[in-house]
């Protein structure tokens, strides 16, 4: 942000930032990003949550655009979500496509979000086709399948061939070389690997999320501490505090800059 506070947002219809016209990057556009990406990882589990509670119930099937039923409802609230949040991202993204360039953010990005949206996306066209009557039952002597059932089944094999080619992008996408190259010490020794164990443990560890999103949804958020450099103009109210953690002792440079500045 220290790079990209103050700068005008340029209007663009494909990153969806025509509306922004006039505007400029602020601390407060850090955090719209970041709560409209974070939000999806609150509804996501709730909505899971709510579904179980309708099927106990009867009230929800896959498919079932009906008003009495909970599958509407329920697509609609993960729609709003998925939408909102992919735009954060590329929000996100237009604004620091320079300076995450040396990193090759484009198939990372596309490779990890098509995995968890598109497949999304798919399975809601799909229901739309057996609504439309495209996907028919299977009947037989020796079964009986529902268009629902069927539905699903196809959604899960072309979820299977697409993960293959998934999987290569990936492979592709996030190469180990970057983790070799970094595999030796100052000393010219291998770095000490991890346990598996120890990284499943991190990996399926959702305590960053929680933290980060209480604290980018808090009502009390009055600062947002940046680990930054001072950046150049900053306000007295500011330096003073840098300079006040720096007397302090503290191994990090911590910026605090005030939340009014709002997107």
């Amino acid at each position: 942000m220290a790079e990209i506070r103050g700068k005008p947002i340029q209007s663009s219809c494909v990153y969806g930032t025509c509306c922004l016209r006039g505007k400029a990057y602020s601390i407060g556009f850090l955090r719209f990003c970041k709560q409209a990406t974070l939000q999806f990882c609150v509804v996501k589990p709730l909505m899971a949550a709510v579904t179980v509670v309708l099927q106990a119930f009867g009230k929800y099937k896959d498919g079932d655009f009906n008003v009495a039923g909970g599958y509407l409802y329920v697509t609609i609230v993960y729609n709003v979500s998925v939408s909102l949040s992919l735009y954060a991202l590329f929000l996100f993204y237009f604004s620091t496509r320079q300076l995450l360039s040396p990193y090759s953010p484009v198939l990372k990005f596309l490779t990890v979000k098509s995995v968890i949206f598109l497949s999304f996306w798919q399975g809601m066209l799909l229901a739309i086709l057996e609504k439309c009557g495209a996907i028919p039952q299977i009947n037989s002597p020796e079964v009986s399948v529902g268009e629902g059932t069927v539905a699903a089944g196809y959604q899960n094999f072309i979820i299977c061939i697409e993960m293959f080619f998934a999987a290569l992008a990936l492979r592709h996408a996030f190469t180990y070389s970057v983790y070799m190259e970094k595999s030796l010490d100052s000393h010219g020794r291998c770095a000490p690997m991890k346990s598996i164990s120890s990284s499943l443990k991190e990996t399926m560890n959702p305590g960053d999320m929680v933290q980060d999103a209480i604290h980018n949804f808090s009502p009390a958020y009055q600062h947002y501490t940046q680990q930054s450099t001072l950046e150049q103009g900053a306000p007295p109210a500011v330096t003073r505090a840098h300079a006040a953690a720096a007397a302090r002792g503290d191994t990090e440079k911590t910026l605090l800059l005030s939340s009014d500045d709002e997107f």
